[in-house]
């Protein structure tokens, strides 16, 4: 009786783990199965922030998608003779720079060759923005948001607690800025000058690629890339975006620039 028992809670538990299995291959990559040749297009979903490496998230984690994962789709829509046009749908607040200006370059590649239409759902701003700004169109909701071109960088300080609460830190270098921005110091008006040059520098490649291929001015640019962010009817004012409009009008119109049904 025992042993039936044994045989009974083996194959319960053989079974359990064979549906955490399946459960696994389903959710790993819920985005890498979204290019379909049904209709000739392929549908990518740019969902997560744009970083060049995710973490591991463990066995019974969802893998975050990093910028290579969206270049790999990319690269398969490109090279698929039946994958006739690409809509990007974009729910992303941006990300890292690096990660950001490498997808906005192979979204330039591949709409150079194939017709790319961004259509922003929810959100796209920042280097999100900057990835779509190649597309051969961009369509985005009403309420949606765009913009926010320009760049930051974050540095948090806590000298000033450190003194309250009596602990010292004490740091040896080598090289005048080896330490710059360091939370146990006050940053020298020269520190700051220096990362200023910096962002201004990414900012203005920022300008740049949105003027080129918006088909805008350096200046007309410059009037709406101050870190301002606008609802998808005023990007369109603005010259961010083509058309106000839903997903299903992000079809037609790639259907229509790619002379498909």
């Amino acid at each position: 009786m025992k042993k039936i028992y044994l045989l009974a809670g083996g194959a319960f538990i053989l079974m359990i783990l064979m549906i955490i299995g399946m459960c696994l291959i389903l959710i790993a990559n819920p985005d890498l199965d979204s290019i379909s040749g049904g209709e000739n297009v392929a549908l990518i979903n740019i969902d997560n922030m744009l970083v060049l490496k995710t973490e591991d998230s463990g066995i019974f984690g969802v893998k975050q998608l990093s910028v290579n994962d969206y270049i790999d789709e990319l690269d398969k829509a490109e090279n698929d003779p039946n994958i006739k046009a690409i809509i990007l749908k974009v729910n992303c607040p941006g990300g890292e720079v690096v990660a950001s200006e490498k997808l906005a370059r192979k979204v330039k590649e591949v709409s150079e060759k194939k017709p790319v239409v961004a259509y922003v759902e929810t959100l796209g701003a920042s280097g999100a923005y900057m990835v779509i700004a190649p597309a051969n169109y961009i369509v985005a909701e009403k309420h949606s948001i765009v913009g926010s071109i320009g760049v930051r960088m974050d540095m948090l300080h806590y000298y000033g607690l450190m003194e309250k609460i009596g602990v010292n830190a004490t740091v040896i270098k080598a090289g005048k800025y080896k330490d710059i921005g360091s939370p146990y110091r006050p940053m020298t008006p020269e520190e700051k000058e220096y990362l200023e040059k910096m962002i201004n520098e990414t900012y203005m490649d920022f300008v740049e690629w949105v003027a080129e291929n918006r088909n805008m001015t350096i200046n007309e640019t410059l009037k709406v890339a101050d870190g301002k962010i606008y609802s998808g009817s005023d990007a369109q004012k603005a010259g961010l975006v083509d058309r106000v409009g839903t997903e299903e009008d992000a079809l037609n119109i790639t259907a229509k620039i790619a002379n498909i049904s």
